[in-house]
């Protein structure tokens, strides 16, 4: 029918949204609904309570914060701060830090491998996270001096695969033995040699075989990349190795964000001759509702929303309103979302608004 447009329902209520928002935000920019007056600010309070539930800052990361759970449901959680210091915490069912293993080591000296902690510099190995062993175990070696044949390599290979069990890919290299030059020639340059060593386990027993064997098509890399994913709060994208998909929880909703008086950014360009360019972000209070058992905690958070091209995982009343971030400068710290994680063998939850922060929920007579 001329003169008409149709548009899909979820674009007519996006778009109400926007102007609903934007009206009152024109009206008065500072002007809260009152219903929201309550909610507490969880950027500058380390501790929210709300009826029988508290919410409390319980570590802080300068690395992404990873975590793993064991089959005791013991909760080990891996902080860096500065160049060396590593710490891992052992959280038990009522959220307690029952104990805590700190290694002096450069983070790409240490690989934490479902729950396991390689120490590559030093060849060893912790089972701490288990059975509380802060003896670290010596790695056992096979084909160190890549003296095997073709057939015994490929034997072994056979063998690993066959086991199915946790295989860790590390590629490596080392400068090979120099040749003498004979009379009247010149020293050639040695070229290194290349090898794979595979990282394996048979019960709680850690070994390294090493090879000069392709092992890509047994063992590809991005196996390893999923073996080195701890993160109770996100599952692993294939797209991008770093970053992975938000897990919903129910328990998380998000209620509303009141703008403030919109703001017109200049950011620089990506890089080269890139130009630069000019953003419009609203600052604002993000409002979420965060349930525990039978209380909601109320929290309120400082942004600042981009509406173009809305991808994160925070929706309200079921619609993406736009991109959230901490800051207005390059590089934008984002916010994807909140995240929440428990389950029905703890007595707490988790939950973080962001990868380098960490909060417990527990009731508050909790650990008295």
């Amino acid at each position: 029918m001329k003169g008409f447009c149709f548009f899909p329902l979820t674009g007519i209520v996006a778009a109400l949204y926007q102007v609903f928002s934007t009206a009152c935000n024109w009206e008065n920019h500072d002007k809260i609904p009152e219903k929201y007056e309550w909610y507490q600010p969880i950027d500058s309070t380390n501790e929210i309570e709300s009826g029988a539930a508290r919410l409390e800052l319980l570590l802080e990361s300068e690395e992404n914060i990873q975590s793993f759970l064991t089959e005791e449901n013991d909760v080990i959680i891996y902080t860096v701060h500065g160049k060396r210091n590593n710490t891992f915490y052992k959280l038990g069912i009522d959220g307690e830090i029952t104990d805590s293993l700190r290694l002096d080591r450069r983070g790409g000296d240490l690989a934490f491998v479902k729950g396991f902690i390689i120490d590559k510099e030093m060849n060893e190995y912790y089972t701490w996270s288990f059975n509380g062993n802060k003896v670290p175990i010596k790695i056992r070696t096979e084909n160190a001096r890549l003296n095997w044949d073709t057939a015994m390599q490929k034997s072994k290979l056979a063998e690993i695969k066959a086991a199915q069990s946790i295989v860790l890919v590390d590629y490596r290299s080392k400068s090979a033995l120099p040749e003498k030059a004979a009379a009247g020639k010149i020293q050639a340059t040695q070229v290194p040699i290349t090898f794979t060593v595979l990282t394996y386990f048979n019960g709680d027993q850690c070994f390294q075989f090493y090879t000069t064997l392709n092992t890509g098509r047994d063992f590809p890399w991005s196996d390893t990349q999923k073996l080195l994913w701890n993160n109770l709060f996100r599952r692993p994208d294939e797209s991008f190795v770093n970053k992975g998909e938000i897990t919903q929880s129910a328990t998380l909703i998000y209620r509303y964000f009141h703008r403030l008086k919109k703001e017109k950014i200049k950011f620089s360009g990506p890089g080269g001759n890139a130009a630069g360019f000019t953003a419009v972000l609203y600052p604002g209070y993000l409002f979420t509702d965060i349930v525990f058992h039978k209380d909601t905690i109320k929290i309120k958070e400082f942004m600042y929303l981009d509406e173009e091209r809305p991808n994160s995982s925070i929706k309200i009343d079921g619609m993406l309103i736009g991109n959230f971030s901490k800051n207005k400068v390059q590089p934008l710290e984002r916010v994807d979302g909140y995240m929440y994680y428990t389950n029905p063998h703890l007595r707490y939850a988790l939950f973080a608004n962001s990868d380098k922060k960490l909060y417990r929920i527990r009731k508050k007579d909790a650990g008295k």
